[in-house]
């Protein structure tokens, strides 16, 4: 007597048979399939980074003499903020290794319109004084911006009187991604510890200089804490420069 196999079931239209004897398959929609991952590029410039879009809208804010709002400027004007953290107000250093502050910068090129916009960046710096004085319990802070001669280069101040956490990073294994370094790496220079972005540079290669780009770099300690962010050419791929930097600001303002 012949056995007799069990009935193939009816399939849906457009996918293919099921064999026989194996369970159906749940079925997914195309649109819901999970796509693949996109392999990492190795390339010059990557808008994953937020220093790299910063650094782009530096330029072309600077050009039409308007800068973002979160880039702001303390000064005399207004820029500091103290607060009752204790060991006093704060006062940034009028200048940062060569750099000098933004809203002067702004009120010598850019005659009437340069005035009007100094004004709003020394607001904004004041307002963001405030922001970082309330998150941290109501220590004095300063926010304050320098800028370099051409407007090609910006060093955000951000100091306050309280010890902050260390910076950290999240653990990628580069040899997962077959990259010759991980996305996010932090890195010492003495008493500063820099977060760092590396565009993707496949294992094997050697990174270039350019591909390393500084999120921030930040010291730390009882009662005070240095930090600064940099857009532009010429110190954003430089974590021993943007190191140097916290470390003038923190001898003046120690």
């Amino acid at each position: 007597m012949t056995e007799q196999q069990p009935p193939t079931p009816p399939q849906p239209q457009g996918l293919p048979p099921q064999p026989v004897g194996v369970p159906p398959q749940p079925m997914q929609h195309p649109a819901l399939a999970p796509a693949a991952a996109p392999a990492p590029r190795q390339g010059r410039f990557s808008l994953r980074n937020p220093l790299v879009t910063a650094a782009i809208g530096l330029v072309v804010g600077l050009a039409a003499a308007g800068i973002p709002a979160l880039l702001s400027d303390g000064d005399d004007d207004g820029g500091g903020f103290g607060g009752g953290g204790g060991g006093g107000e704060l006062s940034a250093p009028a200048k940062l290794d060569g750099l000098r502050p933004l809203v002067d910068a702004q009120r010598e090129s850019n005659g009437a319109k340069g005035e009007k916009t100094a004004e709003q960046l020394a607001e904004e710096a004041r307002l963001s004084g405030e922001r970082v004085s309330k998150a941290y319990g109501g220590a004095a802070a300063v926010v304050k911006q320098y800028v370099d001669k051409d407007f090609q280069t910006t060093a955000t101040l951000i100091a306050v009187r309280s010890r902050a956490p260390e910076p950290y990073v999240l653990y990628v294994d580069p040899k997962r991604l077959a990259l010759a370094k991980a996305p996010d790496e932090l890195k010492t220079i003495g008493d500063v510890s820099c977060v760092l972005y590396n565009q993707p540079t496949m294992e094997g290669s050697e990174p270039t200089a350019d591909s390393v780009h500084v999120t921030y770099c930040q010291r730390t300690g009882d009662g005070l804490t240095v930090q600064v962010r940099t857009a532009g050419s010429g110190v954003s791929n430089r974590p021993d420069k943007v190191a140097d930097l916290v470390e003038e600001a923190w001898s003046a303002l120690s």
